[in-house]
């Protein structure tokens, strides 16, 4: 029997299927939709980034010229302040958190009447506080102005507002004060403003301003000497 014709060694045939001893890799699918989520929350955040370089002015002639990503920026910046403002002043966090909303959305539709010539924060504060009075006006009518004069010594509101203790009476007080004075008392001794910022908010002189801020100590005393 000739072995010559028979089937060749298995070692040496070269018809066998190959068999691949490295391990198959499974390649996990991509969802093409959650890709482009995160890729937009990233390019948005990227965007957002690169204003925070920029001042407040140079942040306002972006918006002025039609962009609407700088204001977001701007909203960041002063959205604590505005609303702690508000909350001071209406003494109600629904009632601020409102009138904080409404003062972004004012600025932001009349960004264009801004001249720049105070500092944004200051033209986001006068809107804030004309936001507030005009709330109070329509909540409740505005309270007679007492004609006593001031007297100085320990009952001195601005002392006693450091006191933790004495904080929420202040707080109290300034609520029943009438909307003009509560206004120049919130900036001028809780926001620790000058006479000259609070003059500029509020657009009215500063002999006016000195004037408010002196009844509305005088009417806090009054208030405070019942309560001790």
């Amino acid at each position: 029997m000739d072995h010559s014709t028979g089937p060749a060694p298995l070692n040496n045939r070269t018809d066998m299927p190959k068999i691949s001893t490295k391990r198959r890799q499974v390649k996990k699918k991509q969802n093409p939709k959650r890709k482009e989520v995160f890729h937009g929350v990233n390019s948005f955040a990227d965007r957002l980034s690169k204003y925070r370089q920029l001042r407040d002015g140079e942040l306002v002639q972006l918006v002025k010229a039609g962009e609407a990503e700088p204001f977001d920026e701007l909203v960041r910046r002063h959205s604590v302040k505005i609303h702690d403002l508000c909350y001071k002043i209406l003494r109600n966090y629904d009632d601020a958190r409102d009138m904080a909303q409404e003062t972004f959305i004012k600025a932001y539709r009349k960004i264009n009447k801004f001249g720049g010539r105070s500092q944004f924060s200051t033209w986001l504060y006068r809107i804030a506080v004309n936001n507030c009075l005009n709330f109070i006006k329509k909540r409740r009518p505005t309270e007679e102005i007492y004609d006593e004069m001031m007297s100085g010594g320990k009952d001195d509101p601005v002392e006693r507002y450091k006191n933790k203790k004495t904080r929420e009476m202040i707080y109290e007080a300034v609520a029943k004060l009438p909307t003009v004075q509560r206004a120049v008392f919130t900036l001028r001794t809780l926001e620790d403003m000058s006479y000259q910022e609070v003059s500029e908010i509020l657009k009215k002189p500063i002999s006016t301003v000195k004037v408010n801020h002196h009844l509305a100590v005088k009417n806090l005393r009054n208030h405070l000497r019942t309560k001790v």
